[in-house]
């Protein structure tokens, strides 16, 4: 791909669609912008009504060497889908989420503007914090703690299940209604939702509706709520006896999760407990049993529900791999994004890939990942769904069913500097799971080395796991570039990747290196109208070399197995 293809540019953020969330009906200005390269039409390709309509686009500004074009667009439709079209010299090219090409595209890839969408005002900027809550004592102790979460900078807390349960990870229910007494009773959930939204905090709650415990009375009483295997005993999850799996045939079991006023998932938006979200266990395989398929039918209503309670609410399901039929923008906000980004960032940085390595033969083979490999499969992903659902991906590297990446043996506190500085580079929400931060001890080989105590202890000034992440939240938090802004990638070569977050005239470029030594690379800013930065030292206090060049690139210098933010100056927009 030469330069001037890697130019082409439009997303749906604002600094390319002037109303990101319009309402049906309205008129939006979109934007693309290009090197200034011998074009001579430019065009928007939209889907009205089912047929295609070309619509001519106009020049309206440059910015360094970059030409701007804008069309107006009617939104008469709940869904608008296009790509571009751009003429230059004999070649016709056309651009989708996916990137550039010189035939047709199908639609699969292209741009979607949903009228009405309703995000979650707090989304902008955000930033999860995961909480294991046996690993913390109690929901008061979270309480106790806000203050901490609060100079972290955090602000959304996702709390593991928290209902009655015998086990400490509280996956095997016994009592959806009522919050467990080990944790403070239901009492406790009130006051801390109460605390956290009086501290502009808000609260997602883990639940699995795929299965209950084994003490849960239904199993007795209600035994027909279950599926049941050969023999009549009834069907685990994974295989697991004590996780009893929900049959949804049942109209009475529905009312019970989701349809009845007083249901589960509703009760718990509502007051005095109001909590922002839910969060779904083995999302990937609820209301699915060989001939029995469910999914598709139970998502929809379980999510209509829960908006119907709550307009605003936030809805993550758990999938480790692809879904990109519920990110539609009418089922979930964001899987937890290991398929997307944390499973792509461990095995960049030399972990096992977390699914490849489930399989004997396939964990044997030493491949290591390229930097190529990382973007397409990013591509993959993100080229599937709306801005307003990329904006909103949870970007996790660790959680409570994987091993902490500093835990692992040799993994160094660059590599984590640079998977920390990865969570910026990609569109979302990072998601730091609790003491990662602190760099908390544990180990690799069992899920109770990732679910160790809180270390308080470690809360010091010169804790340089904290600082990193407190500079890395308040990034997030306070520049546009971060919490709103486009995203492009620059380089990608071998064990190199460079990455352009930008925002009107603020630009950051991040580069992630996993090459064993020193590395030059050079950087066309000029596709992102940016211009060399002021100082050799990047926003952690790194120093680097790098200077532009005579082809107008910038050069520069990484370090191997490590990570740069650069803040880069920019050249102003130019009206036609």
């Amino acid at each position: 791909m030469d330069l001037f293809t890697k130019s082409i540019y439009s997303d749906g953020t604002k600094n390319y669609v002037d109303k990101p969330i319009p309402k049906l009906n309205d008129n939006v200005n979109i934007g693309l912008s290009m090197l200034d390269d011998d074009v001579s039409s430019v065009f928007l390709l939209r889907i009205r009504n089912g047929a295609e309509e070309y619509h001519e686009m106009k020049p309206i500004g440059n910015r360094g060497k970059l030409a701007y074009y804008q069309v107006s667009i009617d939104i008469n439709e709940p869904v608008l889908s296009y790509h571009f079209v751009v003429v230059r010299k004999n070649v016709i090219y056309y651009y989708t989420q996916a990137g550039v090409t010189t035939y047709v595209p199908d639609n699969a890839d292209n741009f979607v503007i949903l009228a009405d969408f309703i995000q979650p005002a707090w989304v902008e900027g955000a930033v999860f914090y995961q909480i294991f809550p046996h690993a913390w004592g109690n929901l008061y102790k979270v309480i106790e703690h806000i203050p901490y979460l609060k100079d972290l900078g955090v602000t959304a807390i996702y709390l593991n299940p928290i209902f009655n349960a015998p086990s400490n990870h509280k996956y095997d229910c016994s009592d959806y209604f009522h919050v467990d007494e080990e944790f403070g009773g239901d009492k406790a959930l009130e006051e801390l939702s109460k605390a956290l939204h009086a501290n502009d905090m808000q609260l997602i709650l883990d639940i699995s509706i795929n299965h209950t415990g084994i003490t849960h009375n239904w199993v007795k009483e209600k035994r027909h709520f279950y599926f049941e295997n050969d023999d009549h005993s009834l069907m685990g999850w994974c295989g697991v006896e004590t996780l009893p799996v929900l049959d949804y045939r049942n109209e009475e079991l529905r009312d019970l999760i989701y349809r009845a006023p007083d249901s589960v998932l509703r009760k718990w938006l509502k007051p005095p407990y109001s909590i922002d979200g839910w969060r779904f266990d083995v999302a990937d395989v609820f209301a699915k049993k060989d001939n029995v398929q469910l999914s598709d039918e139970l998502w929809k209503e379980v999510c209509n529900a829960i908006r119907e309670e709550k307009p605003d609410a936030f809805i993550i399901g758990e999938h480790w791999a692809d879904c990109t039929k519920y990110l539609q923008g009418d089922l979930w906000n964001t899987p937890m994004n290991y398929y997307g980004f944390g499973r792509i960032l461990r095995q960049f940085t030399g972990l096992p890939e977390l699914f490849v390595s489930r399989n004997e033969t396939l964990a044997k083979v030493p491949y290591k990942m390229t930097a190529e490999d990382v973007v397409a499969r990013t591509i993959e992903h993100y080229s599937k769904f709306p801005q307003v659902i990329a904006d909103a991906q949870m970007n996790l590297v660790d959680s409570h069913d994987v091993p902490r990446i500093h835990n692992y043996e040799g993994y160094s506190f660059e590599k984590v500097k640079a998977v920390v500085i990865s969570q910026l580079l990609w569109t979302g929400i990072p998601c730091v799971y609790y003491g990662d931060e602190l760099g908390i001890d544990g180990y690799t080989y069992h899920d109770s080395g990732f679910r160790y105590e809180m270390p308080w202890n470690l809360v010091t000034d010169d804790n340089q796991y904290l600082q990193l992440y407190k500079k890395a939240i308040s990034l997030r938090r306070n520049k546009d570039a971060f919490s709103k802004g486009s995203r492009l990638v620059l380089y990608a070569k071998d064990y190199v990747f460079a990455v352009a977050r930008f925002f009107k005239d603020e630009v950051y470029i991040g580069v992630v290196s996993m090459e064993e030594n020193a590395k030059t690379i050079k950087l066309p800013i000029s596709l992102v109208g940016a211009i060399e930065p002021s100082e050799n030292i990047d926003v952690f206090g790194r120093s680097f070399e790098g200077s532009m060049n005579a082809s107008n690139e910038y050069e520069l210098t990484i370090e191997p197995e490590s990570g740069l933010l650069i803040k880069f100056s920019c050249a102003q927009l130019r009206s036609r």
